[in-house]
């Protein structure tokens, strides 16, 4: 797909701050380019610049979302630092990559922790902050949530969750989880879920049949919807199964990809024999709401939605009134699999690599991520922040939100796990690999066998286009 329904949710909800985890997915983490960065800078963010003569404050630009960096927040950061001046730069993927290009790259880069960190690295974009972090005054480090290994990537090895840390998360999500409405249960009499144990997928869809309303072979109550797209085979949903299950759909170092395995001919039958049961959206039954917008419409009974999803309830206009009708529920996970619960996209942000004002560049970055706006962020409760010390800070003084901090307490223990997408491939490429060769099989004008042997083949040839961009021979 051109363009995700992750992308749709945010334009819809609008919400200052509230939903910048789940945006952070539609920046694609397109193939890296040469000048891959190395481990061997473990000290390269040292703070070590000394002031700029002259009195005129450093210029600190960042591509974070001005309803995420504010001028207020601005106002409030200038007034205590006079020698930074702070401006925010506008830049999809193609515009910072000519500046990068043109060596005016922004200091301070808005990054998604999962799908866009690794090649950003790779990409010799990101700054090692592993010996900022480890002296800093406002971050201990023995306080970080699972969540902040997600900002790790060890050049050597190439495994995303170790080595160097590059950057720090704004606000996250396991993005996985279950919020439901308890009237539709009750109308279906079925029993509502555990809010501590974890059922299969299997589980989760039979679930979902069951409170699934047909007119014929028109569907007027899904069961289960997807918020960042059809609850159909994606590479969001089959990256986290094949994780559960230890597996992935590339080789260890990435360089090869495989869909032809009968692991994964598993995985997309089971998606497929969901998508013909009608329970949820899918090329079989096209909408044009995401999934959020079809809960609140009362039009679909559970999504699939992270601790997030919880702020949209609050203050959407059709829900904030009545949130006493909904409940949550732990990520599924794989029969016989490990139980885990990761982000789907951490926001956060790195700091640039050629930054020429590195120490100036971590002061403002200390500040935003671990200073008052955390905090701030943190007592809003429309996302989670990457430490334990904030995480106590998430509200707690309604019954619905007593709820969900309950829960999110003994899914934050399952968190930690990186979903295995390929650096060197663009995530918007992948899903489009996915709509063009698949959606046939949902009509039975391909098989399985055929269409895993057509994304394996174009797969790979993305995969090597983009290794030669990093290490041509």
């Amino acid at each position: 797909m051109k363009k995700t329904l992750w992308t749709a949710c945010l334009s819809l909800l609008v919400l200052s701050g509230m939903l910048s985890a789940c945006a952070g997915n539609t920046n694609s983490n397109n193939a890296p380019e040469k000048n891959a960065a190395s481990s061997e800078n473990a000290n390269a963010g040292d703070v070590s610049e000394k002031p700029v003569a002259g009195g005129k404050p450093v210029v600190i630009r960042h591509t974070m979302y001005d309803s995420e960096f504010t001028s207020e927040m601005v106002a409030e950061f200038e007034k205590t630092h006079p020698h930074i001046k702070v401006e925010i730069v506008s830049a999809d993927y193609n515009k910072l990559m000519a500046m990068m290009a043109a060596g005016n790259g922004p200091d301070i880069i808005r990054t998604n922790s999962v799908t866009e960190l690794p090649g950003y690295v790779l990409k010799g974009m990101a700054l090692d902050l592993t010996s900022n972090f480890n002296t800093s005054s406002v971050f201990k480090t023995e306080d970080f949530l699972p969540v902040v290994n997600q900002f790790k990537y060890d050049t050597i090895t190439g495994e995303h969750g170790s080595g160097a840390l590059y950057g720090f998360p704004k606000d996250w999500s396991p993005d996985y989880t279950i919020y439901y409405n308890k009237k539709m249960f009750e109308e279906a009499g079925v029993p509502v879920p555990s809010s501590t144990e974890a059922m299969t997928w299997k589980q989760l869809v039979e679930l979902g049949q069951n409170l699934t309303v047909k007119n014929g072979n028109k569907v007027s109550q899904y069961g289960l919807v997807y918020f960042n797209g059809g609850t159909i085979a994606n590479q969001d949903l089959i990256n986290l199964q094949l994780l559960q299950q230890g597996g992935s759909m590339y080789s260890d170092d990435f360089g090869q990809a495989d869909l032809t395995t009968p692991q994964m001919k598993d995985l997309l039958q089971f998606w497929v024999d969901t998508a013909k049961s009608g329970v949820g959206p899918s090329p079989l039954h096209q909408e044009t709401d995401w999934g959020g917008q079809l809960f609140v419409d009362d039009k679909a009974a559970i999504i699939i939605a992270g601790y997030w999803f919880s702020g949209f309830l609050k203050t959407n206009e059709l829900t904030k009134d009545r949130l006493g009708d909904f409940g949550v529920a732990p990520a599924p996970t794989m029969e016989g699999g490990k139980r885990i619960s990761p982000t789907g996209a951490g926001t956060g942000a790195i700091i640039y690599k050629n930054t020429k004002h590195p120490k100036e560049a971590w002061e403002v970055f200390e500040w935003f991520f671990g200073g008052k706006p955390a905090e701030d962020r943190a007592k809003a409760g429309y996302g989670l922040p990457g430490t334990q010390t904030l995480a106590e800070m998430l509200p707690q003084s309604t019954e619905f939100d007593k709820m969900n901090y309950d829960f999110i307490q003994n899914e934050l223990k399952y968190t930690d796990g990186s979903l295995p997408y390929n650096p060197y491939l663009n995530y918007q490429a992948v899903n489009s690999i996915f709509e063009k060769y698949f959606t046939p099989v949902y009509f039975d004008k391909d098989s399985i066998d055929g269409a895993t042997q057509k994304m394996t083949e174009e797969l790979n040839t993305l995969i090597s286009e983009g290794k030669q961009l990093v290490s041509p021979e």
